[in-house]
């Protein structure tokens, strides 16, 4: 059974600086729902938390991720 959220490493266009975003691979939605870090270890903080609190539960499909 795969994480239902995970850490992406997103390069902000106007100045480069990278960000961290946590995406929920089975509602989809924003990628700055969870919010946006600086840093990846808060992001995997807040990642872990989520993943405890909302299992992907078994037979559900993976959706596509479109950034």
């Amino acid at each position: 059974m795969h994480s239902r959220f995970r850490v992406i490493e997103t390069t902000r266009m106007d100045d480069g600086i990278k960000q961290y975003r946590v995406v929920d691979l089975v509602e989809g939605g924003s990628a700055s729902k969870h919010g946006v870090f600086k840093s990846r270890m808060e992001a995997e903080a807040v990642c872990s938390l989520l993943n405890s609190e909302h299992p992907r539960q078994s037979g559900v499909g993976r959706t596509s991720l479109s950034l």
